[in-house]
């Protein structure tokens, strides 16, 4: 005869509640995901803004790989729209980004325009509850980078900056190396990037040299990587910083040295470069307490203790990517380990930068 209600069911026969309690989460999370973008079992759409080297060299080559499916690509030319479109696509060319990023066929934007739209296009696409993933420099100044970030606030949307430096596997290393204390307390740190600039790379990006679209010269567009490893690398910020710039009257910067000052004590250098030639070059040494972290063009990131052997450091083989850290956001798995506040970060020391140039002081960072 079957129990009544209250009676109490022989031990042997009682459900295992946490083990029902757990089968009904998963059930939930599953039913949850199937229907969210991001998730396996759901192909993300995107919206392309922007369709010139950047897209086609790196954003567009990322979205196939993460088996994403692009629906709309928009340029300010049309024809190169449509030629990005037919090879890494079957999408609709539009002819205004400002339809691209509202389209019901979108879950997520790439916004790789010039970085006079990057705010512009951010703050649309976030506003029609978009994702969106912005290269760098994130935004022109702090003002534009602090409406992006409300933007993507009020409507809850994830809002990545591509600042992918940070994931090439020397700089993740050293980064590990660096939280496992080896290091000792970082006191010092030199980074230098630097190549031909974007003439060898995009000779018809007319924009680059152009302030008002830019917003400055090689510091804005490389500065802000190696900003970004340093702020990564040493887990701190930079909060002061001096500056001197070269480059042609009237044009932008060709060459950028800073001085700087972490809040943690230590002081570090930046040296970004559009001169680099003939070919990229690029440099990143982390003085500690307790030893040296090293790399260049031509070594490998190696450990040099104050006590023993010199070791070259193993590089770990997958490091991530910018997309991985939105998609992983939008399914709900994590927070996204490159924020748009890093963006932001990266952005603010490149504005202090060009303003203690221009007075010949030093600059506190915003």
């Amino acid at each position: 005869m079957p129990a009544h209600r209250g009676a109490r069911r022989p031990l042997g026969d009682r459900p295992d509640r946490s083990r029902v309690h757990r089968s009904r989460l998963r059930r939930r999370r599953r039913s949850r995901a199937q229907g969210r973008p991001g998730s396996a079992a759901v192909t993300v759409r995107f919206a392309v803004v922007g369709c010139g080297t950047a897209a086609n060299h790196i954003h567009l080559p990322g979205l196939r790989a993460a088996g994403a499916a692009v629906t709309a690509f928009a340029s300010r030319s049309r024809a190169s729209a449509e030629v990005t479109r037919d090879q890494w696509g079957s999408g609709t060319v539009v002819d205004h980004w400002e339809d691209a990023v509202t389209r019901d066929d979108v879950d997520a934007v790439v916004v790789a325009t010039p970085n006079v739209l990057h705010c512009d296009v951010a703050v649309a696409a976030a506003r029609a509850g978009k994702h969106v993933i912005v290269d760098k420099p994130m935004a022109r100044t702090v003002v534009e980078a602090d409406e992006m970030i409300a933007a993507a606030a009020a409507t809850g949307v994830v809002l990545v900056p591509f600042q992918n430096a940070r994931f090439v596997a020397p700089f993740a290393a050293a980064r590990a190396v660096v939280a496992e204390g080896r290091l000792g307390s970082v006191t010092g740190v030199r980074a230098a990037f630097g190549h031909a600039g974007p003439q060898a790379w995009a000779p018809r990006a007319a924009w680059f040299f152009d302030r008002s679209q830019a917003g400055g010269g090689c510091l804005i567009d490389l500065g802000v990587h190696i900003v970004d490893v340093i702020r990564h690398v040493a887990a701190d910020d930079i909060v002061e910083v001096a500056a001197f710039l070269n480059g042609p009257a009237g044009g932008v910067e060709l060459d950028a040295q800073l001085l700087v000052r972490l809040g943690g004590g230590a002081i570090g250098s930046v040296h970004a470069s559009w001169t680099s030639r003939p070919g990229p070059d690029q440099q990143l040494t982390v003085v500690g307490t307790q030893g040296t972290l090293h790399l260049d063009t031509h070594t490998p990131l190696t450990f040099l203790p104050l006590e023993g052997e010199r070791e070259r450091v193993a590089l770990p083989e997958t490091t991530g990517s910018p997309l991985e850290e939105l998609l992983a956001a939008m399914r709900g798995d994590r927070q996204p380990t490159v924020t748009a506040e890093d963006g932001r970060a990266a952005v603010a020391v490149v504005e202090a930068a060009y303003h203690a140039a221009a007075d010949g002081c030093t600059a506190a960072v915003a």
